[in-house]
């Protein structure tokens, strides 16, 4: 009886998910609640960010690290990309819980369900089609910009992800000059600087592990987790792939080398993946 009594539950909670007058924060709250208890998770951790399937229509991510910022830029995402290039799930909702025991509220970010495989999953020797299909991902993302774009989430906020170390920027960017200014900070301990100015602003995921990625029965490849996105020089993207999948011998490489090999990324380019990697490092050892 309490898996039908949760299922009318979440019928309901999908009717109203998709009206005009949405449910009540509360309401949605308990909903996430007891389906996690009664059904588990389908992603995420029991003590941080976690995701939990709702309907066949629905899932919902939340916790402390989901913010407004991930929600905007995966509707972004959502509205500009080719669907027949890659597929991103369409967010529904989004709102913040105040947490009086933690020192930021948690984020409650409602989205399309999306079944299929995850590409973590598969034997990339027998689907040799993934790699060469990730990197036009990349490509396709990489042709992505914004009329007001500013380095970091789409809208603005604190950039998170591999490169800016566990506790992120610590800070938003108003502007190319402005980031420019905070990577030579840190350039600078060796010598060294970065010339943003004449590298456009593309979308960037930042986070394309392979567990980041569904397979579709319908063959289509969907990209998950937006929570590291933003817009970025596309070079970024490139960087990325080696500090995300340095255990992941049969995508790591391979991709690195499609990805380069389809962009034809440019001396000055390469360089500044290079020089990212010293900004990287010192994100990740100093407080500066």
């Amino acid at each position: 009886m309490a898996g039908k009594a949760v299922a009318l539950v979440i019928d309901i909670g999908i009717w109203r998910l998709q009206t005009s007058k949405p449910a009540r924060n509360g309401w949605l709250l308990e909903l996430c609640d007891k389906v996690e208890e009664e059904n588990g998770r389908i992603g995420g951790h029991q003590y941080g960010d976690r995701v939990v399937k709702l309907s066949d229509e629905i899932a919902v991510k939340y916790g402390h690290g989901v913010k407004e910022s991930e929600a905007r830029t995966q509707d972004f995402a959502y509205r500009n990309a080719n669907p027949s290039i890659v597929r991103i799930p369409r967010v529904h909702r989004f709102f913040l819980k105040i947490d009086p025991s933690w020192h930021c509220p948690r984020g409650y970010l409602f989205m399309g369900y999306v079944p299929g495989k995850i590409l973590q999953d598969l034997d990339l020797n027998i689907k040799g089609d993934i790699v060469p299909r990730v990197a036009k991902i990349i490509k396709h993302l990489g042709q992505i910009s914004d009329s007001q774009p500013v380095p970091g989430p789409i809208g603005g906020g604190e950039p998170e992800g591999y490169f800016f170390g566990d506790d992120g920027a610590g800070r938003s960017f108003a502007s190319v000059a402005d980031f420019e200014a905070w990577l030579n900070i840190r350039l600078a301990l060796r010598n060294k600087s970065i010339d943003l100015s004449s590298q456009p602003l593309v979308l960037c995921h930042m986070d394309l592990c392979r567990r980041n990625m569904i397979l579709e029965e319908n063959d289509s490849i969907c990209l998950l987790d937006w929570g590291c996105a933003g817009m970025y020089p596309r070079y970024f993207e490139i960087a990325t792939l080696s500090w995300l999948n340095p255990y992941d011998a049969p995508y790591e490489k391979p991709l690195l080398q499609a990805t380069t090999a389809l962009l034809g990324l440019t001396a000055k380019e390469k360089d500044s993946i290079a020089l990212l990697e010293i900004a990287r490092a010192a994100n990740l050892r100093y407080t500066l």
